[in-house]
């Protein structure tokens, strides 16, 4: 198991910054460094879509992300699980869903073979005051 010491954490957040420059850039070889293959990921209107779905998306133009940096980002390890809960300003297409605006997400890595990998994420939109 990994000890929780800071450098832990700053890889798992370099980890989250090099999915994000990878989904912005739409560079699967990258992106497929990041997300495991049995990664969930939940959109902000409630869809599950597999790493498959997420990848065939990507390459059929049908998802693209124009933007999403991310903010008030927090880390929690618990051995080799880590997760990231932040909002991120968003803009972004997947098929007839559009999402612009801030969301949340909970995201959760594992390490394997001592690397990050996102293995689960869940989205909410964010009502701006």
């Amino acid at each position: 198991m990994n000890r929780d010491t800071p450098d832990l954490h700053a890889s798992l957040t370099a980890a989250h910054h090099d999915r994000l420059r990878a989904v912005l850039d739409g560079d699967l070889d990258a992106l497929a460094k990041v997300v495991g293959e049995d990664m969930i990921y939940v959109s902000s209107f409630g869809k599950a879509h597999t790493r498959a779905d997420v990848f065939a998306a990507f390459r059929s133009g049908a998802m693209k992300i124009e933007r999403m940096e991310s903010y008030d980002i927090s880390t929690r390890i618990y051995g080799s699980i880590g997760i990231l809960i932040y909002q991120a300003d968003t803009k972004m297409m997947n098929g007839n869903d559009i999402v612009e605006g801030v969301t949340r997400s909970t995201t959760v890595y594992e390490m394997r073979n001592g690397d990050w990998q996102m293995v689960s994420q869940h989205q909410s939109s964010v009502e701006v005051e």
